[in-house]
């Protein structure tokens, strides 16, 4: 996966946050050229945020590390981040690979999108993606207080509160590498998390 962000650009600052993991991810980022550290809290919101405070550039964007968001759509979103505060990456707007994205989990992301586009006015197809880019002046805008996996949550009600440019860009979707980590009781928290933002 680094090799592949790197292969786009040789500019990037790329940051890899280990949140507990018990293989060589730090060890392997690093000999790839990133910046590798582990994060000692649990929590994928809090991770971010660290990982975000210690970048330098204008434009930050934010991967899942799980082999299914490709690095080669990176660039899309840079590009569109040129007339939008933010902008995320559909999977729905896109392609999933076959075998990507069980019945369930489609289900659960298109409920809690159409929750989240009800509650504030948006009009975005996958308030669940794990590929965003925002402008740096844009994301310190952003009050931000998601501990897991609330937090794309947090960035979409954020930009609809602020009233940001939010942009989508159709990206490609593919198998993981791993087990999922996210479930129903998951999706409970996101629905409750928007909810509770929204009042």
């Amino acid at each position: 996966m680094i090799d592949a962000v790197q292969g786009v650009s040789s500019e990037w600052q790329v940051l890899v946050v280990d949140g507990g993991s018990t293989d060589r991810t730090v060890e392997i980022a690093r000999e790839k050229g990133a910046e590798a550290y582990v994060f000692p809290e649990r929590g994928k919101g809090k991770a971010v945020a660290d990982a975000f405070q210690r970048a330098d550039a204008e434009q930050l964007v934010l991967l899942d590390a799980d082999m299914s968001y490709p690095p080669s759509e990176i660039p899309k979103l840079l590009a569109k981040l040129g007339e939008c505060d933010v902008v995320v990456g559909s999977r729905f707007a896109g392609t999933i690979e076959e075998g990507a994205m069980g019945g369930i989990n489609r289900f659960g992301n298109r409920c809690l999108t159409f929750m989240g586009n009800l509650l504030y006015g948006g009009k975005i197809t996958d308030l669940c993606s794990g590929l965003w880019a925002f402008r740096k002046e844009a994301y310190k805008r952003m009050e931000l207080d998601a501990p897991h996996f609330e937090l794309e949550a947090n960035f979409f009600s954020e930009c609809m509160k602020k009233k940001m440019k939010l942009c989508e860009v159709p990206i490609e979707y593919r198998q993981r590498g791993g087990t999922a980590k996210i479930g129903v009781g998951d999706g409970v928290r996101i629905g409750l998390f928007l909810l509770r933002k929204r009042i």
